[in-house]
């Protein structure tokens, strides 16, 4: 690593923008598991109780919540791939022309 990076990437501001990639990098599991708790919830809430011919106790829209939180999910990861993806395809570029 040149001067220059280290330079960029090191002390309070480098750390709080590694902090800042790392979360925007992870941070599309917290839709995720919201679609995944959701999901869950149907279960315990709606399902169980339907198949017991109970009668319904909550009129959450459980699928439609999930089913959104699931699309930003992927939505989020997708951007983190190509986001990635460009990060490397550049970092290769340089790397095949500093030789």
């Amino acid at each position: 690593m040149n001067r220059s990076m280290e330079s960029r990437t090191s002390g309070a501001g480098g750390i709080a923008l590694r902090a800042i990639v790392a979360l925007l990098s992870a941070g599309w599991l917290i839709p995720m598991w919201l679609g995944v708790s959701a999901l869950l919830d149907f279960v315990e809430v709606e399902l169980w109780p339907l198949l017991l011919q109970q009668p319904k106790l909550n009129s959450f829209p459980f699928i439609g919540f999930a089913e959104r939180c699931f699309a930003i999910g992927f939505l989020w990861l997708g951007v983190v791939i190509a986001a990635w993806a460009w990060v490397g395809a550049t970092a290769r570029q340089r790397a095949t022309h500093m030789r």
